[in-house]
């Protein structure tokens, strides 16, 4: 059993959210350490989500209206 760690950008987020949904995106938090860069503004709301005391699904909702907004261009990548 090996010391899982990941390091999660807003390319490695948006690529997992077009392949798998929300759900790819809660899949790549099942590690034993996350590591994002501090100046990601998606990458932070993504860390604020998942941080939440709430169900996945709650989680993954909030994240989906999230990233198909982002992907429309209601929020500015950065």
């Amino acid at each position: 059993m090996g010391f899982n760690k990941r390091h999660i950008d807003k390319e490695r987020i948006i690529s997992a959210f077009k392949s798998d949904g929300a759900k790819g995106i809660t899949d790549l938090y099942r590690a034993d350490a996350i590591f994002m860069p501090a100046n990601s503004p998606v990458c932070h709301y993504i860390d604020k989500i998942m941080s939440k005391n709430e169900s996945i699904e709650y989680k993954q909702n909030l994240i989906d209206v999230y990233m198909t907004q982002l992907l429309e261009g209601i929020y500015p990548f950065k």
